[in-house]
């Protein structure tokens, strides 16, 4: 088969469509990857290079608010010439705006699947916000049911959430993999007594993120003890906020802020710490409809964790065994962390029992998924 991944979303998307691309290929299909540059163009990757290329941008001299919107057009444009000079078997489709209206007429011998990862749960201010919120949240089942074929989630309280429960008419699951290094990495860090317990959050740092709250759950916590230490580990996409709150809060000495390292050294970095921080904010909800890559990722390492208490983190973290629940307050963030900290036995106890249960689907069982979902499509043209 010729497959095409299109994730349009971002220039700095997950590595998720590369890790199941490259197990496809091992499988002996052909697999191109569509990705923006910085520049915006859309490159596509067949594992080895680059093999095609679609340019940004259309015409300069008008004001730049409408320039940008027809460079959109024209991309897009562009990117369904590509497609349809291609004749791919399947294009699964990562993306919003106007490549939601992709499929439409393409040749009938091409399938067309939508890939909700996050399903952009829209939330509007006043009236008119809530408005345009509701229609846009209503639209996402409209593209499901008349212009794509199927549609994918990652979880299925996010099909639940775009198109009822009747979801499974129209869509499949295909969950997050995660790489067997993950599963394959040993914690060799002993654990002794009256050593401060080290935390640590991995994703990147911004504002949307809300990150303030476990630093005001540092400060809490703090109160009581200083027997641990907070590693945030990632881009800083926040202009310096996070460091100088940081520093506002006196917190230099139990917080600090590191660059991403590369993916390969993240087991390795991770099992360096105690407990791991898989706390999400409420607002944007996409992270309420599927689990984070992360939590994935430290389930796999049997790492103990602290996550945010809502539907997919219940099924990787059984409260009080190998982590703790807790909701989005700084209280509540500082309450389990003190449980960590002050009750040593309760953390060896929670290292134990998530050594026990570690777990994870490996990106070639996510390839066998969706490729049994590609050959029914194929099946029923």
């Amino acid at each position: 088969m010729h497959i095409l991944l299109a994730q349009f979303y971002s220039s700095q998307p997950t590595p998720d469509y590369d890790k199941f691309a490259a197990e496809l290929r091992d499988l002996g299909h052909t697999v191109w990857v569509g990705t923006p540059n910085e520049a915006g163009d859309v490159q596509w990757q067949d594992g080895q290079g680059v093999v095609a290329t679609q340019k940004a941008g259309g015409p300069s001299r008008l004001p730049r608010p409408l320039a940008r919107r027809l460079g959109k057009v024209a991309l897009f444009r562009r990117v369904r010439g590509f497609v349809r000079q291609t004749r791919p078997d399947i294009v699964q489709v990562n993306a919003f705006d106007l490549f939601r209206f992709l499929p439409l007429g393409m040749p009938r011998r091409s399938h067309f699947i939508l890939d909700v990862r996050q399903i952009n749960e829209q939330h509007g201010e006043g009236v008119f916000g809530r408005l345009k919120a509701t229609l846009q949240n209503r639209s996402r089942a409209l593209y499901s049911r008349f212009i794509f074929e199927q549609t994918t989630f990652l979880h299925a309280a996010g099909a639940r959430q775009v198109l009822g429960e009747g979801w499974a008419r129209r869509a499949t699951v295909v969950p997050m993999g995660v790489d067997p290094q993950f599963l394959a990495a040993r914690d060799r860090r002993a654990i002794a007594p009256h050593r401060a317990v080290d935390f640590i959050y991995i994703g990147r740092l911004t504002r949307r993120r809300q990150l303030e709250r476990i630093l005001e759950a540092a400060v809490l916590a703090r109160r009581q003890t200083e027997h641990f230490h907070i590693t945030f580990m990632g881009y800083d996409a926040s202009d310096g906020f996070y460091a100088e709150t940081i520093r506002r809060l006196g917190l230099e000495d139990r917080v600090a802020i590191r660059p991403p390292i590369p993916y390969e050294q993240v087991p390795e970095a991770v099992l360096t710490h105690d407990v791991a921080l898989a706390y999400v904010p409420e607002l944007p909800a996409d992270w309420q409809y599927h689990p984070t890559l992360k939590i994935l990722e430290y389930r796999a390492l049997g790492m103990p964790i602290i996550a945010t208490d809502f539907a997919p983190n219940r099924e990787f973290v059984t409260d009080g065994v190998n982590g703790l629940l807790v909701q989005n307050t700084a209280e509540s963030i500082a309450a389990a962390m003190l449980r960590f900290i002050c009750e040593p036995e309760f953390l060896n106890c929670a290292r134990m029992a998530a050594g026990t249960m570690r777990e994870g689907l490996t990106w070639d069982r996510v390839a066998a998924q969706y490729l049994t979902l590609y050959e029914r499509l194929r099946r029923n043209n």
